[in-house]
């Protein structure tokens, strides 16, 4: 065991390419899937061609997502919900701290803004000009077409359009029609509630009804899943923590879902579970009571996206076999509350402390960062390296080929 310690998290298999490190820091916010109704085709950055996205798939910036003419799906980007028509196809252009920006190429979309900070920015961009939401509210943008009006419904809230001559706030109650090409007429009318608009309230949740923002920030993506699938508990060594209900004796924290390849982060992990988001890009695990619980930490109000707050396990150390015409063994287990997450895709000292900084030691924080401003290098210090790992006798291991064709873990194991 005091080997495998040692060699924990230097794992470099070529097989691995690893991104290179982030020209700036990381986006701290991310979004994800909530709902796919059909089919969601995905395609990022790099990428040639469309893939399918599952619920809890990581929505970043330059990612787009398109729904077929049968289809429907829905992201939550912290507090905020985003619902993607039938045969409509958008790309998150921004999404950083502060600003979302959706590009909506065609189709129709409906939003849900909830975040209260009024520093931030939300604006959609259609072929006819973009759209400011400028309060909390409910919105719903219809891009039309050439042969098609464009119409921006405000039910609660109020929307700026800027576009083709025209500059006009919409009020809550109002539907803004715009038709044209280069010179837009405009026209106000009542807006209506149709079947979509319905389905979008009838999928999306209701933060008045929820535990998790006493515990959590709303900006945590993935929050609002945590009431219906556990229970929360104040534990003396963690502070607040949550439990999963209803998982097999044998699970544990990342072992059933599959990896796939975002930039800028490289490989991040998708849960199969509703509720795996939060608990498994943010916090720690840690076994209480003989039960697995969910770490959050200290409370952030902004907190910083991990793709997975794991360890990886070096080929050398595993001893568990796998078929060899599926490449050599990889392994993981979950961080344990005080273990510091070491990115492979960053070095930037700011994120660095900001992602562990909720559940690790402020003195083993400095240490950290400072090795991170002095030492650009991608093998990871000594103090990484050498930690305990609590849950390291929690580690699922597969085959290489797993990992990278994004199959799902827990049907190979």
């Amino acid at each position: 065991m005091r080997a495998l310690a040692k060699t924990l998290l230097t794992f470099t298999l070529a097989l691995f390419a690893l991104p290179a490190f982030a020209q700036q820091e990381p986006p701290a916010r991310v979004g994800r899937v909530s709902i796919v109704e059909g089919a969601l085709a995905f395609y990022g950055p790099g990428d040639n061609e469309w893939s399918a996205a599952k619920v809890n798939f990581p929505v970043a910036e330059d990612g787009w997502f398109a729904t077929d003419p049968n289809s429907r799906s829905e992201f939550r980007v912290g507090a905020d919900s985003i619902f993607l028509a039938n045969n409509t196809e958008a790309g998150f252009t921004r999404l950083r701290d502060k600003d979302l920006q959706l590009a909506l190429q065609q189709g129709r979309v409906a939003l849900h803004r909830r975040q209260p900070n009024r520093e931030s920015s939300t604006e959609v961009d259609i072929a006819r000009g973009g759209i400011w939401l400028l309060q909390r509210g409910e919105y719903d943008i219809d891009a039309g077409d050439a042969d098609r009006s464009t119409r921006i419904a405000v039910f609660a809230g109020s929307a700026r359009f800027v576009g083709g001559g025209v500059d006009i706030t919409i009020k809550a109650g109002d539907a803004l029609l715009l038709s044209g090409t280069d010179t837009l007429s405009a026209t106000v009318e009542p807006a209506t509630v149709d079947e979509f608009v319905r389905w979008c309230r009838a999928h999306d949740y209701h933060e008045d009804r929820l535990a998790a923002p006493h515990h959590v920030s709303p900006a945590m993506t993935g929050f609002e899943e945590l009431d219906s699938y556990g229970i929360w508990a104040r534990e003396a060594d963690y502070g607040e923590v949550w439990f999963p209900k209803s998982v097999p004796a044998d699970w544990a924290p990342y072992r059933e879902g599959r990896w796939v390849w975002i930039e800028p982060w490289g490989w991040n992990w998708v849960d199969d579970e509703p509720w795996g988001f939060a608990p498994c890009h943010y916090g720690r695990w840690a076994r209480i009571h003989d039960r697995w619980a969910w770490v959050p930490g200290e409370f952030a109000p902004e907190p910083v996206y991990a793709p997975a707050l794991v360890a990886f396990i070096p080929p050398p150390a595993i001893e568990v076999a796998v078929p060899a015409n599926l490449g050599p063994p990889v392994g993981w287990f979950p961080l344990a509350p005080g273990e510091i997450y070491w990115p492979s895709y960053t070095r930037e000292p700011t994120y660095i402390r900001n992602v562990n900084i909720t559940n690790v030691n402020v003195t083993v924080i400095k240490k950290i960062t400072q090795v991170a401003a002095t030492e650009r290098t991608a093998s990871p210090p000594p103090l990484v390296v050498n930690q305990t790992f609590a849950n390291r006798s929690a580690a699922t291991v597969v085959p290489a080929t797993v990992m990278t064709t994004a199959v799902n873990v827990a049907r190979l194991r």
